[in-house]
């Protein structure tokens, strides 16, 4: 394994993708820090270089779907994973030396993010204000987070041999995730009681009557354990710096890595190579 690793990492460093998804991350950041600072100088809004660099976290699943499905996707175009099992590499370090290599490009590109926003938003718009124990917390929740989209991408990339139908796939999935976390959000954020105007004896009066959209104790629970299960759900948690399950969910997204990366060893053993 430590020889795909070597040869994973060599290629890695000529890869096109992975330059430019690194000049992304780079641009991103500072694109995001020059809104911050525009928005300061003319609205005389509060931006928070904290914020800037949890939000980064949105946008990771996309990022790490379009590398991951390209990057791995073209070893099959290309005749490289039969190629090192012809030569008599296992299967199972394969798969696992790909996943490692998805794992450390995802944390790279994000800690890229977070140096260039820290180191040039720090200056424009100010120290950050966040306690350095609670923003750590939370910065480790989101990397096992990453590790999970990893995983998620590896076993798509890996299972499925054409490199199109992947990357199809896996931005696919990478935005409904988007929008299933948006969704349960919105139905957990629905308030409990609404305003309902109504004209009495021509005077407009208001009352607070019950939400009949405000979801019950159990579709509340339920909706709760879908979007902590998504991690972009737990990313668009962990986004607002702390919520009373962030600890839980690292357990999740452990849970993620240890399903998919069964389920992909065992489908990539049996799959055919021809």
């Amino acid at each position: 394994m430590i020889r795909l690793l070597d040869a994973g990492f060599t290629r890695l460093r000529k890869n096109k993708i992975f330059w430019i998804s690194s000049a992304f991350s780079v641009i991103l950041a500072l694109g995001m820090v020059f809104m911050g600072f525009n928005d300061i100088k003319k609205y005389n809004s509060i931006v928070e270089v904290e914020q800037l660099m949890l939000n980064y976290s949105i946008v990771a699943g996309i990022l790490i779907a379009v590398f991951t499905s390209l990057f791995l996707g073209s070893e099959y175009s290309d005749g490289a994973i039969r190629n090192k099992v012809s030569i008599g590499h296992k299967r199972s370090s394969i798969y696992l030396s790909n996943l490692t290599i998805i794992i450390v490009v995802s944390l790279f590109l994000y800690l890229l993010f977070i140096a260039v926003a820290a180191l040039v938003g720090i200056p424009l718009l100010g120290q950050i204000n966040m306690e350095l124990s609670l923003l750590a917390s939370i910065l480790g929740c989101i990397f096992v987070a990453v590790i999970a989209y990893a995983s998620i991408f590896t076993f798509l990339a890996m299972i499925i041999s054409n490199k199109t139908t992947t990357a199809i796939v896996s931005i696919l999935s990478a935005f409904v995730m988007l929008m299933f976390a948006l969704t349960c959000t919105s139905i957990l954020e629905a308030p409990e009681n609404i305003l309902e105007t109504s004209i009495i004896n021509g005077k407009i009066e208001s009352k607070a009557v019950p939400n009949p959209k405000y979801p019950s104790e159990g579709k509340r629970k339920l909706y709760q354990f879908f979007l902590d299960i998504n991690p972009t759900g737990q990313m668009l948690q962990l986004t607002r710096e702390f919520n009373q399950n962030m600890y839980l969910l690292p357990l999740y997204s452990s849970g993620i890595l240890v399903v998919f990366t069964g389920v992909g060893l065992i489908l990539f053993k049996k799959k055919s190579l021809k």
